[in-house]
């Protein structure tokens, strides 16, 4: 069953709510595009971003290597990639998610954020989007210890945030809805509009991949 935004759900009265950050809460594109700006600033190479995102876009998911050599960058590409991992991104929230998390947080629902990869990365996304403080529980696994489908990331909300019910919103049928599925929460899945790091194909999911609902947005622009 697929709904339009979030609101439209009945969620459970002062349950928590627990989102996925990457193509969820925003497009991991959107993050990708503002590290290839940082790379291009860091070599004073300005026309290297739109050649990074050609690359990129069309597929190529060593775009940073590929335009090294095409270049003839003999930098370290390591340190390249350091700096893709710890710039400060400029990124944009979907229009209405910002106003939908304080609604929310106004009805009585404690919020979380339960998100794979690496801390500095991705506290420097919150950061730019003025969300750190948002959320009461954040579980990044870099700084956890363990990833999702790890039932022990969901299990840290259950512990810090006690309530009756539970949701997760995410986007990523191979590991997001596998946990909180086994733990009876309601589970909910953004679809793709075709920006997606991560395909979504229901044909192909598992039973226990599969979120119990599915919606075309976070949240409606006011």
């Amino acid at each position: 069953m697929t709904i339009t935004c979030l609101s439209e759900i009945d969620l459970p009265r002062n349950g928590v709510i627990v989102f996925d950050l990457d193509d969820t809460l925003i497009a991991e594109r959107q993050f990708v595009a503002s590290g290839f700006r940082a790379i291009a600033r860091h070599l004073g190479r300005p026309e290297l971003a739109e050649r990074l995102w050609e690359c990129y876009a069309g597929g190529d998911r060593d775009a940073l290597g590929t335009v090294m050599r095409a270049s003839g960058l003999a930098c370290d590409k390591s340190e390249l990639l350091a700096v893709y991992r710890e710039h400060t991104p400029q990124l944009e929230l979907a229009p209405g998610v910002r106003d939908l998390l304080q609604q929310l947080a106004d009805r009585g629902h404690p919020l979380g954020l339960i998100t794979d990869g690496r801390s500095v990365t991705q506290r420097n996304k919150l950061r730019a989007l003025g969300l750190e403080s948002r959320f009461d529980c954040i579980v990044i696994s870099a700084e956890f210890g363990s990833e999702k489908p790890d039932e022990r990331n969901f299990r840290h909300v259950m512990e810090t945030l006690p309530a009756e019910r539970y949701t997760y919103v995410g986007d990523n049928l191979h590991k997001d809805f596998i946990a909180p599925n086994r733990l009876g929460w309601l589970t909910i899945c953004l679809l793709d509009q075709g920006e997606n790091i991560h395909t979504q194909d229901f044909s192909a999911a598992r039973p226990e991949q599969l979120p119990h609902l599915r919606i075309a947005r976070i949240a409606v622009s006011s």
